[in-house]
């Protein structure tokens, strides 16, 4: 960033834009977060930059309302000297729920009604903050990979994130099922309209780490594979993943569900984060860590989280962001109040990582 290596500590905040949409104390709690996390060191938030179910879209109609709770946050942020990384689609069943379409028409048909919903988004995003200096780069998912190559477990449908209240269908069916063959082609020709729109910011996946099976299940195609990659395995699916013009590659890393792998059998361990970070770094590309955590009020003393800000640091990842920052009712609500031990411990990692 201006000519200098650019390494920080940041946090999620998935609803900081729901809120500024919302308004009143609502919006007064989105900025409250900013400046509780700029007093603190955190340079960056990552947020969702999109609803989350379609009724949080009715606003979308009134565009003047929508883009201006996004230009509010933006200069909110930028007088807290903060950079933000927004998602640009966090809920992959958004688009074609509003479409009512599948996963498979919205990954697969180009001229789906939810993919030209994406597209008529992504433009209007891209376009209006393409020269913005706070936005760090685009992240385009929230752990779309995770959903990939599960039509073995779920071969006729299957209920996940049905809230039909808020427009959802009542579930989902065997066509929201996908393989990674058809979301890589999808990320691909998604990235290259961002670039189009926008050559002055990365893009990122926005994807988790890869599931410890990951490509096992890929190849098996929707069939079902759990053995366990190995290194060069990782390495192949992370490159697979994430074409051009997709610059950064995104890993979200917890316990029990990312590092029990590579021969670590120690939850409190983050050994595994060095084989990830090593992975990315092969294929020519940098590496953040988009969302980390624990339960942190159930953690005496803190060892995860010491272990992934300690493994970070010595593995040379330059951006690392805990979920969830004062976000109340979260298991993981990341807060000055709730969780002091956490954020001074966060705190005292953020100059080194400087």
């Amino acid at each position: 960033m201006n000519g200098k290596p650019f390494r920080a500590l940041g946090v999620n905040k998935f609803d900081l834009f729901l809120r500024f949409l919302k308004g009143g104390e609502e919006r007064a709690q989105a900025e409250e977060a900013m400046r509780e996390a700029s007093q603190r060191g955190l340079r960056v938030i990552r947020f969702a930059g999109v609803g989350f179910y379609p009724k949080d879209m009715e606003v979308w109609t009134d565009e003047a309302r929508y883009w201006g709770a996004m230009d509010a946050l933006i200069e909110g942020a930028k007088r807290q000297s903060l950079s933000l990384i927004p998602t640009l689609c966090w809920n992959h069943y958004l688009f074609p729920d509003m479409a009512g379409e599948t996963v498979q028409d919205f990954l697969t048909r180009p001229h789906s009604r939810s993919r030209q919903f994406l597209n008529l988004y992504t433009r209007q995003f891209v376009s209006r903050y393409r020269d913005e200096s706070a936005i760090l780069f685009w992240e385009m998912t929230n752990e779309l990979n995770l959903q990939a190559d599960l039509a073995f477990m779920r071969p006729d449908g299957w209920g996940d994130l049905n809230a039909p209240s808020l427009g959802t269908p009542l579930k989902r069916l065997a066509r929201d099922n996908f393989t990674t063959d058809q979301m890589v082609p999808f990320m691909r020709d998604w990235a290259r309209q961002i670039r189009r729109l926008d050559p002055n910011h990365l893009i990122a996946s926005g994807y988790s780490s890869p599931r410890p099976a990951a490509q096992h299940l890929r190849k098996a195609k929707g069939k079902g594979d759990w053995t366990e990659d190995s290194p060069a395995e990782l390495t192949t699916y992370l490159r697979d993943t994430h074409p051009d013009p997709i610059e950064v590659v995104s890993l979200h890393f917890y316990k029990k569900h990312d590092n029990l792998r590579f021969g670590n059998r120690q939850e409190d361990s983050a050994e595994p984060l060095r084989v990830l970070a090593s992975a990315a770094q092969k294929i020519g590309k940098p590496v953040f860590l988009g969302e980390t955590g624990d339960d942190y009020t159930r953690s005496a003393g803190l060892p995860f989280l010491r272990s992934v800000l300690q493994t970070a640091l010595e593995s040379k990842i330059p951006l690392v962001l805990f979920w969830n920052w004062m976000s109340p009712g979260d298991q993981y609500d990341l807060s000055p109040m709730r969780t002091p031990q956490a954020v001074e411990l966060i705190q005292s990692y953020s100059e080194k990582f400087r």
